[in-house]
């Protein structure tokens, strides 16, 4: 009957592991740096623990029925040391380390206080550093190397080649009012019947602007309506321009403002009747494309690591959690 190993020695399941891949004594004690009388104790050691494991009559070591059960064991225990001491390394150069990371105004909204408060709980040592702001003035502290990483607006930042964008799922964005706003009882909202309201949201990229410009000198168009000026675009849509989402989260739940922010920010408000998401007709996919930006040819620190680790942790949980 087999004796149950009181200690189950790694080293000496690294001798046998390494002893039935050299299959002889001889090439394994070479390998390993050992004597060969020492090896052989050490499997003999194995061995009165866990029974015959070695086949001798062959010639060639070949490990026995119980043998090729421990060698598959002994390879995946051996792995998974590995892996332990490269995450405990990988903990203790993210306690010693340093990130500075920024995030895009969405991103802040429901991104930036999950992964701030999961950094501080598992690495209370990391030296953190954060910037909210726009995506144009991330990526000057981003080049400058005054920032490691951020999350930003990916789609005007895709034809930059010094930089590596990991994409993030889509955010979806939309306008929201309080319940008792006037546009909160229609079916459908135009875009134009926005601008009877303050509408309010973050400073938009390029392409979003180009969006809005199209989607009111169309809707003019088709009301028989004169285009606006030039310079009338969609600064006539936005009338309070803001990067903090929770200020226009709350400026938008106490005045008649409309707001363009995450869809993700506004789920517990909408639940709780105090806020509705507007319908628009023609129906567009707000969505914007984020990603965790850094500059190409650079190896990521281990604080950086464990930051987009940990932004992908939160993001998965926040899809886990939505009805």
């Amino acid at each position: 009957m087999v004796k149950f190993m009181s200690f189950l020695g790694i080293r000496q399941l690294h001798h046998f592991v390494s002893l039935v891949e050299q299959g002889s004594f001889a090439r394994a004690a070479t390998a390993l740096h050992l004597s060969q009388p020492a090896l052989t104790r050490s499997i003999q050691a194995l061995e009165a623990d866990l029974g015959q494991l070695i086949d001798r009559s062959y010639g060639k070591v070949r490990p026995t029925a119980a043998g090729a059960l421990v060698l598959e064991r002994a390879r995946r225990m051996l792995r998974e040391g590995r892996e332990l001491r490269r995450d405990l390394q990988l903990l203790e150069d993210v306690e010693i380390g340093e990130i500075r990371a920024g995030f895009g105004p969405f991103a802040a909204s429901f991104l930036l206080d999950p992964v701030l408060e999961a950094l501080v709980r598992r690495y209370p040592r990391l030296r953190i550093d954060v910037e909210t702001a726009d995506t144009p003035t991330m990526l000057r502290a981003l080049e400058a190397e005054r920032l490691d990483v951020f999350i930003g607006e990916s789609r005007s930042l895709a034809a930059l080649g010094h930089l590596q964008i990991e994409r993030l799922p889509a955010l979806e964005t939309g306008f929201f009012v309080r319940r008792a706003h006037p546009l909160a009882q229609l079916r459908a909202v135009s875009l134009p019947a926005l601008t009877a309201y303050p509408v309010a949201g973050p400073r938009l990229p390029p392409h979003i602007r180009d969006f809005f410009r199209q989607a009111l000198h169309d809707a003019g168009k088709n009301a028989g309506e004169s285009a606006d000026p030039a310079g009338e675009d969609a600064a006539a849509l936005l009338t309070v321009t803001c990067n903090d989402m929770h200020a226009l989260r709350t400026l938008m739940l106490g005045t008649d403002a409309v707001a363009l922010v995450p869809a993700a920010m506004m789920a517990d408000a909408c639940a709780q009747g105090a806020a509705v998401a507007l319908p628009m007709r023609p129906p567009s996919e707000l969505r914007a494309q984020y990603g965790i930006v850094s500059l190409a040819g650079h190896s990521p620190s281990p604080a950086a690591r464990a930051f987009a680790a940990l932004v992908h942790e939160v993001l998965a949980q926040s899809r886990g959690t939505q009805p």
